[in-house]
């Protein structure tokens, strides 16, 4: 751009230059002619000539005076066409400064510029013409020279301005290799690559973004790589726990149950046959009721069966049952049927999971849940007035985190508030119609 401004002004400077060389050239013409006209009309008039050979010695203009007019060539021509006066020294080659490139550019003054030709008559006798030929060559030379030094210092100007506008997109630009490579370790997995301080003022805001950034992705795997862990500890104790039960409840059971059996097969009296089947049918029952805890820790059949509604009532009337020195408080919406079933499963367990806190760590008296559907928003709160724990400490069990995690990954938001003294508040908000990226 600055190279095309530069262009454009010299263009502009080229083309004033040829009207200042035009308008010289033709000022320089009228007074020359003005003072020729006069010194035909003064030897005409006094007829100087008294002879042909006298005529053909003098030189009656003397032409050779007039050379310091360079910007016009003029010469006198006898009645024969032979040049006898000029005032340029004949065989002489004029040699100018201007570079042919430039000189070419000014041709179109040549074009403008006409001869002027007089003719010299004495007592009605021929005895010459004057020719008068404009020559801008030296006015062109002359804005040449003035121009150079313009130039010059024009391209110097460009030279140092592109160096220096150079040198400051480099200085620039320079701190973007580090970000770059900063991308390349975290593509290759190294989470704790940061960003150097960054002196430019407009880069260092992606400097403080990009570290912001690097650290909530690392804070996010390792949240995800505790996550797992816990989710496989879990599943452990999860299995740990049925197989426990299996063997100490149902197998305990199961041997009662064939002694039982055996005892009748053995027996010989119908009194004792009787009261071993009574044992088997007691023992038969109480091993359906503990597959039916199992099943029901594992898979809230009611949830499936006869919807979120019916599941929730049965699970806040069991909690109860188990804890009926707390107040409970319940709003539950009748609108909670028609659910995903990831929605309601995650909701679901939510509550489970914090009337199982509640129970096991806040030493309530009142416990307030409200769940609500409305707006294709599922809105639950679950509040309790124990005793609260530090906020350092809050997802540091599963369970919380387990709920949060399970809340975000749905596109909801979870909400959790507590201090010592005051209990804890947890508000979760889902979106009903939520459907799995494909």
């Amino acid at each position: 751009m600055l190279a095309l401004v530069m262009l454009i002004g010299a263009w502009m400077m080229i083309d004033i230059a040829r009207e200042d060389v035009r308008a010289e050239v033709d000022s320089n013409t009228a007074l020359a002619l003005h003072l020729l006209d006069t010194q035909i009309l003064h030897y005409t008039t006094d007829c100087m000539w008294t002879s042909v050979e006298e005529r053909n010695k003098t030189t009656i203009f003397r032409l050779q005076n007039l050379d310091n007019v360079r910007h016009l060539k003029i010469e006198f021509f006898d009645k024969f066409g032979r040049l006898r006066d000029s005032n340029r020294p004949i065989g002489v080659l004029e040699n100018h400064s201007p570079p042919w490139w430039f000189k070419k550019v000014m041709s179109s003054v040549y074009s403008s510029l006409k001869e002027t030709h007089r003719a010299v008559i004495v007592n009605s006798r021929v005895l010459g013409e004057l020719v008068i030929t404009p020559d801008p060559s030296y006015e062109i030379a002359e804005i040449w020279n003035a121009s150079i030094g313009f130039l010059s210092l024009g391209l110097l100007f460009f030279i140092v301005l592109n160096g220096l506008v150079y040198r400051a997109v480099d200085r620039a630009l320079n701190p973007l290799d580090k970000v770059l490579s900063a991308l390349t370790q975290l593509e290759n997995g190294h989470l704790d690559t940061r960003l150097p301080p960054i002196s430019l003022p407009e880069l260092s805001n992606i400097n403080s973004k990009f570290n912001a950034m690097a650290q909530t992705l690392e804070s996010s795997m390792i949240n995800s790589s505790n996550l797992t862990y816990q989710i496989i500890r879990l599943q452990d104790e999860e299995r740990k726990n049925i197989a426990q039960d299996l063997n100490d409840e149902i197998g305990q059971h199961l041997t009662a149950i064939n002694i039982d059996a055996s005892a009748i097969l053995k027996a010989k009296k119908i009194a004792c046959t009787r009261v071993n089947a009574i044992a088997i049918s007691v023992l038969a029952k109480q091993v359906m009721g503990i597959v039916r805890e199992v099943q029901q820790r594992l898979r809230p059949g009611i949830l499936y069966e006869l919807g979120l509604q019916a599941a929730m009532d049965e699970l806040i009337d069991t909690w109860r049952q188990h804890n009926r020195g707390i107040s409970l408080i319940i709003s539950v919406s009748n609108e909670l049927n028609n659910l995903n079933e990831t929605v309601a499963i995650t909701a679901y367990r939510i509550v489970q999971e914090c009337l199982t806190n509640i129970s096991k760590h806040a030493s309530a008296r009142q416990v307030i849940i409200k769940i609500d559907s409305k707006e294709q928003l599922l809105s639950i709160l679950i509040k309790d007035d124990g005793h609260g724990f530090d906020k350092s400490q809050i997802f540091e069990g599963f369970g919380l985190s387990g709920m949060k995690d399970r809340v975000e990954g749905l596109g909801g938001l979870f909400m959790l508030s507590s201090h010592l003294g005051l209990g804890v508040s947890i508000k979760v908000s889902l979106p009903i119609n939520f459907k799995v990226a494909s």
